[in-house]
């Protein structure tokens, strides 16, 4: 059994007393990896979390040892599907389930996440299914049933010291990739190749730390002028194209331990890079130190970082190459519901919650591409003005490294 999270309990408990719930029903695998420690690698797994902090989970019985390993659920049931000789319905089982924890504990009151959101390439089990029947059944089971997405949406944005020790071990993940992309990223080689060479080292990097469960999205490999100039769009995947001298060479990485996502941005050059490329990949590091200054915990607003790293661009005279906002939150999921930094986000950013950092500039000349630039770090917002913890503090530069990565 893993040992509870008791600074994760401690903040569901607070918010099912400030919201007046007797519980939360988690059904989705970011939302159960917050309450229980565990991916659930498996559909049909629901949590019921009460104001007691107890946690009861059901899962398929082919998941029991692995539940009882790696989760601190407090109960543990288990339902046939898929055994020889039993014709059981998952959706049925969860709904029975259901029925009998709310009679054993007492639930009157539930929050549940009824409104789905996912964005990005997160891969994790059950993100495309949507319980419509085990959600429809549910005001048949508990007298009061309350839309908890925002709440749920809200405790997960905040991560706690346990939490951003499993995204620094993400970090080392990607962190290898990133190394690899600059060793091999030569004149010649194919940009699906490279993306190959990558991801391998994600995996094998994942082996290493003893990490059980990994995934990597294909790395988004971009070369060239168009190619780097279009980079700001959620469609780049590798192609074959082979990289040529004075090309800028952009990656994109995203890969979760154990359900703990990093999504990192290097570029580099093949060959001497000209000025103009160091003047906007100056820019861009900039912006970033240009947010984090800016930075006041519970009173700077996502509208505001975004718009401080906007300004050190247009303040070094590059505001044409200016096409995205800053930043999304991430942790639990490639991409989560918040924080955005971004225009029209009007919620301030709080301590504990985690973003990237992401400033672009995608650079045309005479109305052709020249390049796209962009660097992207994950950061843990501090308590204190200008603090942000940088997980992704290693190698950036648009050269390749010359000494430690």
């Amino acid at each position: 059994m893993a040992s509870p999270d008791q600074e994760r309990l401690n903040q569901i408990r607070q918010s099912l007393a400030d919201g007046g719930l007797d519980a939360l029903l988690l059904l989705y695998p970011d939302d159960i990896l917050m309450a229980t420690g565990m991916l659930p690698a498996s559909t049909h797994v629901a949590v019921l979390v009460d104001r007691d902090g107890r946690v009861s989970l059901v899962t398929p019985w082919w998941r029991e040892a692995f539940v009882a390993e790696e989760s601190w659920a407090d109960r543990i049931d288990c339902f046939d599907w898929c055994k020889r000789g039993c014709e059981v319905d998952p959706d049925r089982a969860v709904i029975e389930w259901l029925r009998t924890r709310r009679s054993g504990q007492g639930i009157e009151k539930v929050g549940a996440h009824l409104q789905v959101h996912h964005y990005g390439p997160n891969k994790m089990p059950s993100e495309c299914l949507t319980y419509d029947r085990i959600r429809a059944e549910l005001p048949s089971i508990f007298p009061v049933v309350e839309d908890a997405g925002d709440r749920i949406n809200q405790l997960k944005s905040v991560k706690t010291s346990r939490e951003v020790g499993k995204l620094k071990l993400a970090h080392q993940v990607v962190r290898a990739g990133a190394q690899t992309f600059y060793q091999v990223a030569q004149t010649g080689i194919r940009e699906i190749d490279l993306a190959t060479e990558v991801h391998c080292a994600v995996l094998r990097k994942a082996t290493s730390l003893g990490i059980d469960y990994v995934f990597c999205e294909m790395p988004q490999i971009t070369s060239g002028p168009e190619r780097t100039g279009i980079a700001d769009t959620l469609s780049n995947h590798p192609t074959s194209r082979r990289l040529r001298p004075g090309d800028p060479v952009l990656l994109e990485l995203g890969a979760h331990a154990e359900g703990y996502w990093a999504d990192i941005t290097r570029v580099t050059v093949i060959g001497e890079p000209t000025e103009l490329l160091r003047r906007l990949h100056r820019a861009v590091l900039d912006a970033q130190a240009a947010a984090i200054a800016r930075y006041v915990p519970g009173v700077s607003t996502g509208e505001q970082l975004c718009e401080a790293s906007w300004q050190a661009m247009r303040e070094a005279g590059c505001e044409q190459g200016i096409t995205h906002f800053l930043g999304h939150g991430l942790g639990f999921a490639y991409h989560e519901d918040r924080p955005t930094l971004g225009p029209g986000e009007q919620r301030p950013v709080l301590p504990g919650q985690v973003t990237s950092i992401e400033p672009g500039l995608y650079w045309r000349e005479g109305g052709r591409p020249v390049a796209g630039i962009r660097v992207e770090e994950n950061v843990v917002w501090g308590s204190r003005a200008g603090e942000a913890e940088i997980l992704s503090d290693y190698y950036r530069g648009l050269d390749p490294p010359d000494g430690e990565f």
